[in-house]
């Protein structure tokens, strides 16, 4: 019924919407005709704000990237691009791995055609291409689109900030997890 309703109220805030750009275009062409030349407009919001200070206003947690991020930059069509101080190690549910430059397109709740972020599952190694919450907020899951599977985690996991890990402890680490399940599933029996 929700649905229905928003999808029913959608075409009219679309309508509102352009008739209120038609008559700002309008005020704006009137105004240059008949003043001077406006200041240059204040920078965006995000060019003193961290990362993490940025990703809340888009309905994303502020912890999906680690706190190596040195700098990044966000285009007004969404394209993200955040250069991390190298290689970077996370355990959120999964071994995550962040390469020392992540790109993205930003958009509200979601991060989407990621390139270098992955997960290790298992033994194996997976890209993560999408990042996305559930709507509308606040987001109790965050969503882990790797290829054709989605993982559901806690948004708990993402609200702090999280610190890399040494890289080789983080892979032995992993393989003695790995291994330890393997031995939990039990023997196979002899004949």
């Amino acid at each position: 019924m929700r649905r229905l309703a928003l999808l029913l109220l959608l075409p009219l805030l679309l309508v509102a919407g352009a008739a209120a750009a038609q008559a700002e275009a309008e005020e704006f062409v009137t105004a240059t005709t008949t003043s001077p030349p406006a200041p240059t407009p204040p920078s965006p919001p995000h060019k003193s704000a961290t990362l993490a200070e940025l990703l809340p206003r888009y309905g994303l947690p502020p912890g999906i990237f680690p706190s190596t991020v040195t700098a990044f930059s966000l285009a007004a069509n969404g394209s993200l691009i955040v250069d991390l101080a190298g290689p970077c190690y996370t355990h959120f549910e999964y071994l995550t791995y962040f390469a020392p430059r992540v790109t993205g397109v930003l958009r509200y709740g979601s991060l989407s055609d990621l390139q270098g972020i992955q997960v290790r599952r298992f033994l194996i190694w997976l890209n993560v291409i999408r990042i996305k919450v559930d709507l509308p907020p606040p987001p109790h899951y965050v969503y882990l689109d790797i290829g054709w599977i989605t993982r559901k985690l806690p948004v708990a996991d993402f609200q702090s900030v999280h610190s890399c890990e040494d890289s080789n402890r983080c892979r032995l680490s992993s393989a003695l997890a790995v291994a330890a399940r393997w031995f939990q599933v039990g023997t196979i029996p002899l004949l």
